[in-house]
């Protein structure tokens, strides 16, 4: 009896370490829904994400008003604007529990953004639909299987507008809604639901994200913290008077044409950190904590050490007397490429909300985000 409780003890914590032993696993299963081309994007930020789970974990009762503003990336994903007036009126209107959401990831410009629902399993999503039809959806004609809608592509009706709808939202917006593995793709119109419904290769096989994911690997231990939020950059964010398409790295492009205009971009740019080719902005609770983990793709280590540096510096010099926060850095080999990772943390947590994601959000706002500024170094 002794030798069996002590196998399943052993088996119970081979079991335990294996759940926890990324802390990008929910990540990771959003950006394989996504197609690459949201990566050519001449924006700041292409990809948001928010983990559901992690977010709720958060707080034991009902999301705080601390909670809710945390959620500095819900702007930008469709769904997520009906938040605000309660979690059972959401998930009323959405046809599914809030709480049996995986994750949300979205991309894109309003109207014409794109939403993902992350749900645990290809049921739910089979339920989700077959509730949505029981509604005002209906299968749509066309060459995409699955696809369903509940209006015409792009039409508002304001008598249907209601702001704890997530399929409708205040102006009664139109959803194009597609099932894809264990996600639904929602969109305003049935444009690019045929390439959406096929991401090969995605955002996942893209090697400067996932550069960037496994530097958050090391940056969010599996074992003590999980990640928030997350939003993928281009250095576009850094590059505040360069146009954007000269240093994306666009379809077909090879690295050392990217790395060599982001040099040449660099210099005309003032002091900053060494020019990256992309990153990933994550807010984490490590330690029961609130940080930010800032990843970035590298051609190599060395320079990757720079910019661990620079952010460093960056942060006491124009950011340390707005925030508290403990710095600590590191570079990681991943693949043909390294990433620079930083942790940010909170010394403390007051409530449920990130001061220092809140602190770098206001920056980004006021385009004064020289935390990330590419340039000769400091």
């Amino acid at each position: 009896m002794r030798l069996k409780a002590l196998a399943l003890c052993m088996l119970a914590g081979f079991g335990s370490s294996a759940v926890a032993q990324d802390s990008t696993q929910s990540l990771q299963q959003a950006f394989k829904q996504l197609p690459p081309m949201v990566l050519g994007a001449p924006e700041a930020m292409q990809v948001f994400f928010m983990d559901v789970q992690a977010w709720r974990g958060l707080e034991k009762t009902g999301p705080s008003p601390e909670g809710l503003r945390r959620l500095a990336f819900a702007p930008f994903i469709r769904p997520l604007e009906s938040l605000g007036y309660g979690l059972d009126p959401w998930s009323l209107n959405a046809k599914v529990s809030f709480d049996d959401v995986s994750y949300f990831a979205g991309f894109g410009q309003a109207p014409a953004n794109i939403s993902y629902w992350g749900l645990k399993d290809k049921q739910a999503v089979a339920k989700l639909v077959a509730d949505l039809k029981q509604g005002d959806f209906a299968a749509v004609d066309g060459d995409v299987p699955g696809l369903i809608a509940n209006g015409a592509a792009g039409a508002m009706d304001m008598k249907k507008g209601n702001p704890k709808d997530p399929w409708r939202g205040m102006m009664g917006k139109t959803s194009f809604v597609l099932p894809r593995d264990t996600a639904l793709i929602q969109a305003s119109s049935a444009a690019d639901m045929k390439r959406l419904a096929q991401p090969a290769p995605s955002v996942a096989d893209n090697e400067i994200v996932a550069a960037a994911v496994a530097g958050l690997k090391e940056g969010v231990p599996a074992d003590r913290g999980r990640i928030v939020q997350a939003v993928v950059i281009s250095p576009v964010i850094g590059l505040a008077a360069i146009d954007p398409a000269k240093v994306l790295l666009a379809s077909g492009a090879d690295i050392n044409t990217a790395k060599q205009n982001l040099q040449a971009a660099a210099e005309a740019n003032g002091r900053g950190i060494p020019p990256y080719f992309g990153g990933i902005i994550a807010d984490a609770q490590i330690d029961n904590l609130p940080a930010v983990v800032v990843s970035l793709s590298y051609a190599d280590c060395a320079t990757a050490k720079q910019a661990v540096d620079g952010i460093g510096a960056a942060w006491k010099e124009s950011m340390a007397a707005a925030v508290e926060a403990k710095i600590s850095g590191r570079t990681v080999e991943a693949g043909k490429l390294c990433a620079a990772v930083v942790n940010l943390t909170s010394p403390k947590a007051e409530n449920a909300g990130n001061p220092i994601l809140a602190q770098v959000m206001n920056r980004y706002m006021r385009r004064e985000l020289t935390l990330l500024q590419i340039g000769t170094p400091r």
